[in-house]
Order: structure tokens, then C-alpha cells, then sequence
């Protein structure tokens, strides 16, 4: 007799599409979190992989952040949130942001 490849009655209710938890082993996304760096205070958030196609330089060791990587970006909160403020930074880098400068610029 053939498999059936329908979802059977009565088991897990499905979640609805966008329901939190998100994808990509990544928490749901929240607001951006306030961190003190090099004197003055960063908003700072997680950004899952795009296919954009867009790659960053990351400031901290100075290598392209690909459109297909997960990344950290931070950017200056004293009012100056234009686009061109933003740092895209690997999680690694700005994690290890305050041990020294391997020859990044890392503002």
C-alpha cells in the first residue's frame, strides 16, 4: 500500500507564519540594545543572513561580512541614525571589540 504524505488529523497544531520564534537560529527580533563603546553609546542588533546580495567591510578585522552571514550591527545613538553610521560587524568582532585592534579601524 502507498505512504501517505498528508499531515494526519489530531496531531500538533500548526503555528501561524510569523509567530515568534523566527528562523534561522536566531531569537525573534526585539529592539536594538544600548552598549557603551569607545565613549559613546551604540544601539546594537543581531541581523540574520540576507540574500540582498549587499557585503559590508567589518571594522573590527577589516574582512567582507557576506549578504549570507549573520552579523551584529551598530550604529552611534546620539542622533545620527542615517544609514551611512551604521557598522556591520561579524558577532565575533564585536564581541571581541575591546581586547584590541588587529588592525581594524573598529568606529
Amino acid at each position: 500500500m502507498p505512504r501517505s504524505n498528508r499531515p494526519r488529523r489530531g496531531g500538533r497544531p500548526r503555528r501561524p507564519a510569523g509567530a515568534g520564534g523566527g528562523g534561522g537560529g536566531l531569537p525573534p527580533r526585539r529592539g536594538p540594545e544600548e552598549v557603551r563603546y569607545a565613549g559613546q553609546v551604540w544601539a546594537v542588533r543581531q541581523v540574520r543572513p540576507n540574500d540582498s546580495g549587499r557585503s559590508y567591510r567589518c571594522p573590527g578585522c577589516q574582512q567582507e561580512v557576506g549578504a549570507g552571514v549573520a552579523h551584529t550591527v551598530a550604529w552611534p545613538v546620539d542622533g545620527m541614525q542615517q544609514a551611512e553610521n551604521r557598522r556591520h560587524w561579524h558577532t565575533v568582532c564585536w564581541s571581541a571589540r575591546e581586547r584590541g585592534r588587529p588592525g581594524g579601524s573598529f568606529a
